[in-house]
Formats: C-alpha cells, structure tokens, sequence
C-alpha cells in the first residue's frame, strides 16, 4: 500500500479531493486543481500552506476557505498534491481524546514544515 493516496470523489452530488495518510507520520499537504490552489485559488509558492493530516487519516476536502465548493473543470484537468514533511501534533487540549476522535478534529493540528520543498508529489487526472 502506498504511504498516501488520493482521487477525486463524489459527496452529497459535489466534486471533493479524497486524501488518505497512510504513513506513521503527520504531513501538510498543499492540494491544486488546474493548477491554482484549493484554498483560495491563487497559485502557490513556497508561502502556501495546506492542510494536515494526522498519521492514518484519510479526509475530503470539500471547500474553499471562503466555504464555497470546489471548482472542478467539467471537461476535466488534474489534481496534485504537494506533500511536505515536519512536525506535527494534535493541540493539548486534545490529547486526552481517543484517536478516532482525535481524528475527526484535524483542523486542530499543529504543523511545522522542516522544508518548503515536497517530499513527495502526486498528481491524479480528474
């Protein structure tokens, strides 16, 4: 098995990126439709932050920042994944949690990236 995977996925009749951390560690990752980012829809740098994902979690992204869909293009285009090595950790207060409730608050992770280049990059066609 891969260490992380991705596709694009259908929820709720809404396009979503899928990604799974299949490794031991914490990553950020930087995700790009078309080439802009899913966030805010700029083009990244080295600047960008993504999200993270916790050892062994696998998690849609749905929304932009702004809470609007994601914008897929419907003749297609493609997907990728720019994913980043460092330190992470759930925040204290949310140790005492079992993991699978640790989980379901991902966006409570800290991150710190050891580099701003990836360790790995996956690209998907869509």
């Amino acid at each position: 098995m891969s260490q992380f995977t991705i596709s694009v996925i259908d929820i709720e009749g809404k396009q979503a990126i899928n990604f799974a951390n299949n490794s031991k560690n914490f990553v950020e990752v930087v995700f790009t439709i078309d080439g802009k980012e899913v966030k805010e829809g700029k083009t990244p740098d080295e600047t960008t932050k993504g999200y993270g994902y916790p050892p062994k979690l696998e998690k849609p992204v749905k929304k932009k920042k702004d809470g609007t869909s994601l914008i897929f293009n419907p003749r297609g285009g493609e997907v990728v994944a720019y994913i980043f090595a460092g330190e992470g950790k759930y925040k204290n207060e949310d140790m005492d949690k079992p993991t699978f409730l640790r989980h379901k608050l991902v966006d409570k992770v800290s991150f710190k990236r050891t580099s701003d280049q990836p360790t790995e990059i996956i690209k998907i066609k869509y």
